[in-house]
């Protein structure tokens, strides 16, 4: 599918496509203003003394960092969930509560971010607070075994710091002494080599005791009770569920489109016949009572339809140019896609552009051009058949200048024989040499072999399309049928389209087209399409 069928699809499917997003926007929004509030906290656990230790290096930041992703995981465990929640006398059970808590380590600092959900503000604070502090009491479990080395480190550094203390006393007791003698002098010797002994031992002591601080948890930022929620969030809702809502109902356009075979525009025909598209009529006003309002070129005449039918009129001048039309066939594939009101509207078209125009019924099984002219078909195309009459005496004169109609008269039970017969070729010729041009309405090529025989006596064919309900494959065993009556056929007629040509023409015209009335005013127009 190319980008113009793909934006006739979207233009022919935009009402459903807005309807269904604004449903589902509105929709996501009233269940989000009703649905409950979720808040949520957050607290922040420092792991080890990274930050505050007196003597922190790279590989004490690194233990720290595993560390975290073991206090992440024990933050979510039951026997911890079981201590929060009986500290806090909460309803949940460990497992419905670790759906509410999440703790995540981060990957490249020693940090821990413990998080709680709850309809309250309040509670989701307080979880998350209650389960950093059961991790700061945990922690102790994973010191375990080092308490007693820390215990002998910690009494080693005091006796060291003594040490140091009384060594620099004595140190500044000598350093005083203005007549020092030679022992004195050494004793001070000693003593500065003995500071620095000493400060060295101290120094690889807290070397000692820093690995131990790696596993030592502190709140750095405790949780607070959120002033909103985080769910449910209605405009964010309202915005998902649109755009899922368009997506889906435009996959159901297309996935209808796809498979829906009708001929719906230009391309469609010249793909399925090879035709060009010589007209697209836009919707007929009609009335039930009277098919006068039918002639669109006649009632209505600055209608966008009356202006479709007068570029039809030009199109199949162009189309004959080469070799002239006297003669001219309308029909269509199947019933019912308005070849006898195109076939009228075109010859009044013709008629007002001051040609001599004989417009003949000639669908001896379903007659419809006497009712749309409100005319008597005592006599008319069958009669002139039987009597080996011109189609002059049984024609009739309509109120467009330069119009004249021949109805089917009565209906004979053998309708293919008339048409084919020596005598219905000499009735045409001798109409076409009296007139400008003969447009005929025929029946429908698929439904009896009248319009074949027909095509094969005029000079041109031209084939009228539903482009809302007629079938590619009926379009295509129509054309293969005159093509092999060895028919002229000049192009299609688009008949019903949908697209914006009418619009555009009323927004040029403005109040000069809506001013208009139909000529008999007690028959009230309504926007119904052409069906004979």
């Amino acid at each position: 599918m190319d980008h113009r069928r793909a934006l006739a699809v979207v233009r022919t499917w935009l009402p459903l496509l807005v309807v269904s997003a604004a449903v589902a926007a509105a929709a996501a929004y009233g269940m989000s203003t009703v649905a409950s509030r979720t808040y949520e906290a957050q607290a922040t656990v420092i792991v080890g003394q990274s930050y505050s230790g007196t003597n922190t290096d790279y590989n004490q930041l690194l233990a720290s960092q595993r560390l975290s992703a073991t206090y992440a995981s024990l933050a979510t465990k039951r026997p911890l969930l079981e201590t929060v929640i009986g500290q806090l006398g909460l309803p949940d059970s460990p497992e419905s509560l670790g759906k509410r808590v999440q703790a995540k380590a981060q990957l490249d600092v020693a940090t821990l971010t413990i998080t709680a959900q709850s309809t309250d503000p309040a509670q989701a604070a307080a979880i998350a607070n209650a389960v950093a502090n059961q991790l700061i009491s945990a922690s102790q479990a994973v010191e375990g075994g080092q308490s007693d080395i820390q215990k002998s480190v910690d009494s080693d550094l005091k006796a060291t710091q003594t040490l140091i203390a009384t060594t620099q006393a004595r140190i500044e007791r000598l350093s005083a002494s203005q007549s020092r003698t030679a022992a004195q002098d050494a004793e001070l010797d000693r003593a500065y080599a003995q500071l620095i002994q000493l400060r060295s031992t101290y120094a690889a002591l807290l070397a000692f005791a820093a690995p131990s601080q790696a596993s030592r948890l502190s709140v750095v930022e405790p949780a607070v009770p959120p002033a909103t929620a985080v769910s449910p969030r209605p405009v964010v809702n309202s915005i998902l569920a649109a755009t899922v809502a368009l997506m889906a109902s435009a996959a159901v356009a297309f996935l209808i489109e796809s498979v829906n075979d009708t001929v719906r525009d230009s391309d469609d025909v010249e793909a399925v016949t090879g035709l060009p598209t010589l007209g697209r009529i836009g919707q007929i006003r009609a009335s039930g009572r009277q098919q006068l309002y039918r002639l669109a070129a006649v009632v209505y005449p600055r209608s966008p339809e009356a202006e479709a039918y007068r570029t039809l009129r030009t199109n199949v001048e162009f189309a004959a140019v080469d070799s002239g039309v006297r003669t001219l066939l309308v029909t269509s594939a199947v019933p019912g896609e308005g070849k006898t009101v195109t076939a009228a509207n075109l010859a009044v078209v013709f008629a007002q552009a001051g040609r001599r125009v004989l417009l003949v019924d000639a669908d001896l099984r379903a007659p419809g051009i006497d009712a749309i002219f409100d005319l008597d078909n005592a006599t008319g195309l069958t009669t002139a058949i039987h009597a080996d009459r011109s189609l002059a005496v049984v024609a009739s004169d309509t109120e467009v200048t330069g119009l004249r109609v021949v109805t089917t008269g009565p209906v004979p039970p053998n309708p293919a024989e008339l048409l084919s017969s020596d005598r219905m070729r000499a009735i045409i010729a001798k109409a076409a040499a009296d007139h400008d041009l003969v447009i005929i309405d025929s029946p429908p090529v698929e439904v009896v072999t009248d319009a074949a025989i027909l095509s094969a006596l005029v000079d041109g064919t031209v084939l009228v399309v539903d482009a809302r309900r007629t079938r590619r494959r009926s379009l295509r065993r129509a054309r293969e049928t005159l093509s092999a009556a060895d028919a002229r056929v000049l192009g299609v007629v688009l008949n019903r389209i949908r697209d914006r040509s009418g619009a555009d023409y009323r927004e040029y015209y403005g109040d000069a087209y809506a001013s208009q009335e139909p000529r008999d005013r007690d028959a009230r127009p309504e926007n119904t399409g052409a069906s004979l």
